[in-house]
């Protein structure tokens, strides 16, 4: 894996979209009663479960004003609040740093960054930007699991016959099967980041991750370990 040194939470904050959640259910979900309920709760309570350290490097690909960028990425997540992020180029050159230290996430921009003037980090100071995000984990999200601890919530169904839990700061989503978490959506410093794992088969860690923040998209494609 390469290296996923310095500043990690930034990169998501810069690149996923947030979402503000509303209590409840949103329109067009049913709230759940009863049993359902109950099993759709400890469901998603099951999904926090992750073992650390996690430590994973992705082929990645991001979308910036129509112009696809092939990047190299890795985590590096000793338990949920000390983790780093990084993005690199190709040849491994530190491109967007992340630092997650529990309860605040500091994103710098690395020296690579120049190379790619689409992508809006000149925007970020050369001190970086603090995002606070009580509670969020890289590793969690990357791992398939809610990035938030789960802490009860309103779990409803979708019109897909998918479960829906919102949580606070996030909403999450089965697949119809109701067998794996499939997508979430997060509120981050009031900014909308959808997390979803594409063509996800089992509980382990999803081997592809789609993140979309304010009109960027970016794939990450779990390298074989």
């Amino acid at each position: 894996m390469r290296p996923a040194a310095g500043p990690r939470r930034a990169a998501l904050a810069a690149l996923l979209p947030a979402l503000l959640l509303a209590g409840g259910c949103a329109p067009g979900r049913q709230a759940l009663r009863g049993e359902e309920a109950r099993t759709a709760s400890e469901f998603f309570a099951a999904c926090e479960a992750v073992a650390f350290p996690v430590v994973a490097s992705f082929t990645a690909s991001a979308e910036f004003r129509g112009r696809t960028v092939p990047f190299v990425a890795g985590v590096n997540a000793q338990a949920p609040g000390l983790e780093t992020l990084g993005l690199y180029d190709p040849l491994g050159h530190a491109v967007l740093l992340l630092d997650n230290e529990g309860g605040q996430v500091r994103v710098s921009r690395g020296p690579a960054a120049e190379e790619f003037p689409d992508a809006g980090l000149d925007r970020i100071p050369p001190a970086g930007i603090v995002v606070r995000a009580d509670g969020l984990s890289f590793g969690r999200i990357l791992a398939g699991a809610p990035g938030y601890p789960v802490t009860g919530g309103e779990p409803g169904r979708g019109a897909d016959g998918a479960w829906v839990l919102s949580d606070g700061p996030q909403t999450l989503f089965t697949d119809p099967s109701r067998r794996l978490l499939a997508r979430a959506e997060y509120e981050i410093s009031g900014r909308r980041v959808t997390v979803s794992y594409p063509g996800r088969e089992g509980s382990g860690p999803p081997r592809v991750v789609a993140i979309e923040a304010r009109g960027a998209k970016m794939m990450l494609r779990r390298d074989v370990e």
